[in-house]
């Protein structure tokens, strides 16, 4: 969960500025003008050759050749700078290059970098072993359970039939482990395991009797988190396993049958991103695959834990980055357009774009929910807009746990992937505090309050006019930001287990929203709700249905101290806040 404002970070607000401004000194008049004329020099030299060839009387042909001479010309030059910036870039530091190359262009295991990282080959062999038992267990569970769900999901979908289900002879393989023995509870494990898979799969389905689809070949790489809580003094040792990506993996698909269309350039990143959009809905941070192993284990508080704190980023500015804009066949160079994408696990949000600066000043700020730290990372990547690709000009990612260490950073940070640029960033780290009396609201109109939500499920929803379970879902909402659940299908008991996060500016004023919805048909029930509330069951309005909700508590903010609740669904909750350390 993250929030987003326009604020300097000592509360003051500041108007967006379009590009540098400059005073007309004598030197900067001079600069200009000298731009000026090389700029007008260089058009003479593109154009005056062709007034010059139709004023002759020559045949565009010549006008043709010269062009195509220069083109090869200045793609061979390029190519030449490029070899010989290599060359000095390899004794200038020839360390740090063959370490970059290292890491990307041959893709050798985690465990050669970090020390810390163990190479877990018997680990390995356990799974190659097991690896036809588990393709067993996975065409069970495709053939009795998602082949049912796809059937649901829609009408068009009824015969829809998995054909061949093989996970081939590649079994998934772990390049390394790293155990974590600081900064952690003394009950639990944490366990970050490096997955890559390369596998022979091949699946077909029968969509209908006209249309077949299927995939063969399938590439996944990712770090998934294992975390062994509560550790026990009884068997088996463990009370519960969750198991969670810290980032997003990286999938490569190939299609066959009619999807083989999705293989094409056009469509092949959209259906990628689809498949991780699901895995992330499902088992990107903060969303977790949960397996209680004793029943003292409550499913929901380990699906939906207590954060470990929020980080508020504040976007500055930027300079000295790479001008991508060219005029006149790139002999003209312009300037950049650029704009800041950040990321943490599925949660993702663009600033403004600042037209035609290499120096843009951004001034925005973002919260974010942190889960895990160590481990998961702020990404942050500058692109220059366009109108049709937008142009990469390089990205930085930083590791909450240093920001929980440092409790507070406001420095320059290299671009990476880029010839030059840095990016100026703030962030401060908030630790979870049970004072409810830091409630304090912002000036600055920043958040002053977190709020988390449990939704659990519904009972005795309407029929719909076949006498059928309704596909129903829940938008929970305050103002503008909407969280929706995942869809049930065919269901008048839902269970949805799911957990949600608000950041709220005036606890006084603003509003929780809870409306229950059928997927297809144009039913709703609605609840509005003050935030102060603590709610376990609303009634819908219009039958006897009920809705399991639980809303923590909010929590309170001092000076620049977020406030988080905490939630059980069968007690009352106290006030969780969060506080800057230096409190």
């Amino acid at each position: 969960m993250a929030s987003a404002a326009q604020t300097h970070p000592g509360g003051q607000e500041i108007s967006s500025v379009p590009g540098n401004t400059e005073s007309l000194t004598p030197s900067a008049v001079n600069r200009i003008l000298m731009e000026f004329m090389i700029y007008f020099g260089r058009a003479v030299v593109v154009f005056y050759p062709v007034y010059l060839t139709g004023y002759l009387g020559l045949s565009i042909s010549w006008v043709l050749l010269c062009m195509l001479m220069f083109t090869w010309w200045q793609k061979n030059r390029q190519w030449k700078d490029v070899r010989i910036g290599s060359a000095i870039d390899l004794v200038d530091n020839e360390a740090h290059v063959i370490s970059t190359e290292l890491k990307t262009s041959l893709q050798m295991a985690s465990w050669v970098h970090f020390t810390d990282v163990e190479k877990v080959q018997w680990v390995n062999k356990v799974l190659k072993q097991a690896w036809p038992f588990f393709g067993m267990y996975m065409e069970k569970l495709l053939r009795e359970n998602i082949q049912h769900t796809v059937r649901m999901s829609n009408s068009a979908l009824k015969m829809f039939t998995f054909t061949k289900v093989h996970f081939g002879y590649k079994p998934l393989r772990i390049t390394g482990i790293r155990a974590y023995t600081h900064e952690v509870d003394q009950r639990e494990v944490i366990l970050d395991m490096n997955i890559n898979y390369d596998g022979d799969v091949d699946i077909d389905a029968d969509v209908n009797a006209a249309i077949k689809a299927g995939v063969k070949e399938l590439k996944f790489e990712g770090m998934l988190r294992v975390i062994l809580e509560p550790l026990i003094g009884q068997a088996p040792l463990v009370g519960g396993v969750t198991l969670f990506f810290i980032r997003r993996p990286t999938v490569q698909v190939n299609w066959t049958g009619m999807t083989s269309v999705l293989d094409s350039p056009a469509f092949s990143s959209l259906s990628d991103q689809s498949i991780i959009d699901i895995i992330a809905s499902i088992m990107v941070l903060p969303n977790r695959m949960c397996i209680p192993l004793i029943d003292q284990i409550k499913v929901d508080v380990m699906r939906f834990p207590l954060p470990r704190g929020v980080v508020r980023v504040h976007v500055l500015e930027a300079r000295d980055l790479v001008a991508k804009d060219t005029y006149m066949m790139g002999m003209v160079k312009g300037k950049s357009d650029p704009y800041t994408t950040l990321r943490v696990g599925n949660r993702y949000f663009k600033t403004k774009t600042i037209k035609e600066n290499l120096h843009p000043k951004w001034n925005e700020v973002y919260e974010f929910v942190v889960h895990e730290a160590p481990g998961q990372e702020l990404e942050v990547e500058v692109y220059d807009e366009d109108r049709d690709t937008d142009d990469f000009l390089g990205k930085y990612n930083l590791d909450f746990g240093e920001v929980k260490r440092e409790k507070e950073m406001d420095q320059w940070f290299p671009l990476e992937r880029t010839a030059h640029g840095e990016i100026h960033l703030k962030l401060q780290w908030f630790a979870l505090n049970s004072d409810p009396s830091l409630l304090k609201e912002s000036n600055a109109g920043l958040s002053c309050a977190m709020l988390a939500v449990y939704l659990d499920n519904a009972s005795n929803l309407p029929l719909t006019r076949r006498n059928a379970g309704p596909s129903s879902y829940v938008e929970i909402s305050i103002d503008k930001h909407v969280e929706k659940s995942t869809v049930v299908y065919m269901n008048k008991d839902p269970v949805w287990e799911q957990g949600f996060t608000f950041f709220v500016q005036n606890i006084k004023t603003q509003q929780l929203t809870v409306q229950v919805s059928h997927a297809a048909l144009n039913m709703t029930h609605k609840h509005t709700l003050r935030i102060r509330q603590t709610l376990y069951w609303i009634p819908c309005n219009d039958v006897s249905a009920i809705l399991a909700l639980t809303v923590a508590k909010i929590t309170t903010m001092l000076g620049p101290s977020i406030l988080v609740a905490h939630f059980d669904t069968r007690s009352s909750t106290d006030v969780a806040a969060l506080t800057s350390p230096r409190v």
